[in-house]
């Protein structure tokens, strides 16, 4: 069996369209996308609410999950780092987690197979 990986990326919105079309183009269809906020070097900023000055320390950011067992791992790492490159402090994280063991519930499929999707096509390759 492949080893298969959770690759976690936390980025800008405004990159979330153009990750996605370089993840369709690598053969990668099955993504989770969360809206999520935080901060870390930016600190958050100084923003205004009727008048009123507030620090707003966390910041809307996008978390991209996605596994992978055929495509190596530093493809899509060099493929998200591409896309999402940003002189900019905020420009994101990518980290990647070793994944033991995927279930399909409706299926009971295990591994690669659970990431197959119906129509003969990989989720996640």
């Amino acid at each position: 069996m492949a080893n298969m990986y959770n690759v976690t990326i936390i980025f800008n919105p405004e990159k979330l369209k153009p990750l996605i079309t370089a993840f369709n183009a690598l053969g990668i269809t099955g993504i989770t996308v969360t809206h999520v906020e935080g901060c870390g070097a930016q600190h958050g900023f100084k923003g205004y609410y009727r008048g009123i000055e507030n620090d707003i320390q966390l910041l809307p950011k996008v978390k991209v999950e996605v596994i992978v067992s055929e495509i190596p791992v530093e493809k899509v790492i060099d493929t998200a780092t591409t896309v999402l490159d940003s002189s900019e402090i905020g420009a994101g994280k990518i980290f990647v987690y070793d994944v033991e063991k995927v279930l399909r519930i409706r299926t009971k499929e295990t591994d690669f197979q659970a990431l197959q999707d119906s129509h003969g096509g990989t989720i996640a390759k």
